[in-house]
Order: structure tokens, then sequence, then C-alpha cells
């Protein structure tokens, strides 16, 4: 690692805690939040001239109140500006190992005001407690592994009290309101390719419950006729979920232009682009999903791992299209379905999670088990499914309707 980036602010041991994770098979997007949360604790011990072996419980609790102001913004801005343009060194060029490459998209860019990576990245009113309590998690996570191997910490896990949350009622869009929503790129997006690709991420999470970091991740290979594929979940836990046949269709669509994005180099004599061709020489499939049945053979064909991306869903602009293994960003797409929400004036928040939300909510209202729900949502604990799928606003209707005495 670079001495740059050996420098700023940490915890103590805190990389070795990090390939503790990456060793017991936590994702890389959940190694960086770990990593992120508690490189802002360490900003706070650092700006205030604290050393984590003197921390007391007060300096917590007054940890919390720096977070609810959002006071650490500006001492990010501070770290950032006193070590990553030292000597006119740029963090961009660091990418030696996996933790070089952690250290370097939390410190390159959280916190950055000229380019926030989201629009909550500046909120004038602090982090929520949600967002608090997750950050003092990851606290207790690491001070839980300090005790593992046998390292002293100035105080018990338990000791690092989560604050309280305030209650709010879960709400779901209108079935008719995601459906506009999931309808809207067709509307809204100039560029047709665009449109298309963003259609049918939007159906495709509707109709399966995914989750948008698992509808990103997803790769040609786990394309198939039959609209069954398996997926990686939180913690590495693989499931099934079930695309519908409107979902299928779109995707047969879209597969016919992300076919033609195989490869940058146009001087290779193996072009997909040619699908009509291709097809034609091929023997069997189905005529209505052709391009889907077309994956399937590439795959058979080990073909895909020629390709130039092994993603399912890639830019088509930009300078991230000549990238090797390119993928359409998170942040990207959050964003986009913002805009779509926005221009549709939809006033219920509304976010590639709600489509998750709207996906298990309405499958609850049409008789759907919450064993089932739990399978398809991938929750280890059906506690966690029941308070997911709540009892939904229309049931508490017809229930006063059909049972008020004085209706």
């Amino acid at each position: 690692m670079s001495t740059l980036l050996k420098n700023v602010p940490k915890l103590p041991n805190q990389d070795d805690f990090l390939l503790y994770l990456q060793n017991n098979a936590y994702s890389k997007q959940t190694i960086y939040s770990y990593c992120r949360d508690l490189c802002i604790l360490a900003v706070y011990l650092y700006t205030n001239k604290i050393s984590f072996e003197k921390m007391s419980k007060e300096d917590i609790s007054n940890y919390k109140g720096y977070l609810l102001e959002g006071r650490h913004l500006d001492a990010l801005d501070v770290v950032r500006k006193e070590f990553l343009t030292k000597e006119g060194e740029d963090v961009e060029k660091y990418r030696e190992d996996f933790l070089e490459d952690v250290y370097k998209k939390v410190y390159g860019s959280l916190g950055i005001l000229e380019r926030p990576q989201n629009s909550r990245s500046r909120s004038e009113g602090g982090l929520d407690e949600k967002s608090i309590n997750r950050m003092l998690s990851a606290f207790r996570s690491y001070l839980k592994y300090q005790i593992g191997v046998d390292r002293e910490i100035p105080f018990p896990p338990d000791a690092v009290s989560l604050i309280r949350t305030k209650k709010r009622v879960k709400k779901v869009a209108t079935k008719e309101e995601l459906i506009s929503l999931i309808e809207s790129p067709m509307e809204f997006e100039r560029d047709e390719k665009v449109a298309l690709r963003n259609r049918t991420m939007l159906e495709m999470l509707f109709a399966s419950g995914m989750r948008i970091s698992e509808l990103i991740s997803l790769d040609l290979e786990k394309v198939n006729v039959n609209g069954k594929m398996y997926i990686l979940g939180k913690g590495g836990k693989e499931r099934a979920v079930f695309l519908t046949s409107r979902s299928m269709d779109w995707l047969n669509k879209y597969l016919k232009v992300r076919l033609e994005y195989a490869f940058t180099d146009r001087e290779k004599g193996e072009e997909p682009g040619e699908v009509d061709r291709l097809f034609a020489d091929l023997k069997g499939g189905n005529g209505s999903r052709r391009y889907i049945w077309l994956i399937e053979e590439y795959r058979r064909s080990r073909f895909l791992e020629k390709f130039h991306s092994q993603a399912l869903f890639i830019p088509f602009h930009g300078q991230s299209t000549r990238k090797v293994g390119c993928r359409l960003s998170t942040n990207y797409f959050q964003e986009r379905i913002a805009d779509y929400r926005r221009r549709l004036g939809i006033q219920v928040p509304t976010s590639a999670h709600s489509l998750r939300h709207g996906f298990a909510t309405y499958l609850a209202e049409n008789g759907a088990s919450a064993a089932a729900l739990q399978v398809l949502l991938g929750h280890e604990s059906l506690d966690t499914t029941t308070r997911y799928v709540h009892a939904s606003e229309k049931f508490a209707k017809e229930t006063v309707s059909k049972f008020h005495p004085l209706q």
C-alpha cells in the first residue's frame, strides 16, 4: 500500500479487520461500507485529538451528536486536503492491492463537495438515525473482532448503545404508480437503447423482488429461457428468483441490443452483434425469445467468456464502456429512478427498494404466504419478512369498513 494511504486516519488494526471480512467471504461492497463507517470514526478521533486507547463512553455520545449535525463532512474535507493532495499525488493512481482500492474509494470520494456520489452526500441536517446506528453497529463489530484476536479495547461492544429511531409507517406507492414508474424510461429517456435497458431493469426488479445490488451484479450466464435465476444475496447466500413472462419479454428485447456490445474491438472475426445470421445457423430454440435462447447457446459453447464484459447490464456511453468488465453502477440507476419519480409526480418516496417492497406487499395482498416470501426475498429470519410485509393499509381500510359498528 502507498505511504500516502497508509497514513490516512484509521482505527488500530483496521486493515486486519477488513482482511478478516474478506477472508470470510464478505462482499467487496460490504467491506467498503465497514471501511467507510470506521474511517469516519477515525477522522472524528483524529480531528479531535482523541486516541483510540483513551476513548470514553462520553466520546461515543459526542460522536453521535457530531454525526447528527453533519460535522463529519467538514472534517472529511480537512483530512482529504491534508492527506490526498500532498506533493501533487493523486489517490486515483493507487491500485496496488485490495485494501488500497477500498481506501482509495473511501477517502477519494466520501464527502467530496464538488461531485457528491449521491444527493444525500451533503445533507444539511446531518445523518439520520438509521445511518448513525449502522455506523455504530460497524464499530461494535470491529470491537468484537478485537476481542476475538486478544487485543485491548477501551470498552466492551455493548457499551456502544444505538440511538432511538423514529418509527415511520412503511409506505409503498400504489400499483398504478409503480407501473407508471416501470414504464417511464420509454417516455423520459432520449436514447432508445438506454430506455430499453432501464425499462428492462425496472421490470426485472418488480418481477423478482431482487435488491438493486443483486440486479446490477447479474452476469449474462445467469440468463435462461425458464426465467429462474440463482443469485447471490447478502452474506453470500444463494437463492432462486423467478421472472414473470412480461419481464422475460423485455429482457429478450434488451438482449438484442446487449449483443451488439459484446466486443469493443470491431475487428474481431466473431461478432455476436449479427444475431439474425447467427440464430439462423443454430437449430431449435424459442422463436419468441430467441435472444434469451441464443445467450444460453453461447453459455454452453463458452462463447460468452469472450465477451468484453460478462455483465448483463452495461453502460452504453462514456469512458467506462472501454473498460474490460464494465458494468452499470448502482448510483447511476438510483439517480435515474429518482428522476423518473420526480417527473411522474409520485409523492410517496420511491426507489429501487420500493419495487422490492411493492413486490412483497402486493404478493401478500394476493394471498402469498410469509414463508414463500421469505424464500423469494432471501431473508434469513421469518420475523424479518413479517415486519417487511406489514399489514397493508388496504387491509386496514377493509377491516374498518367491514367491522366498525357505526358505518
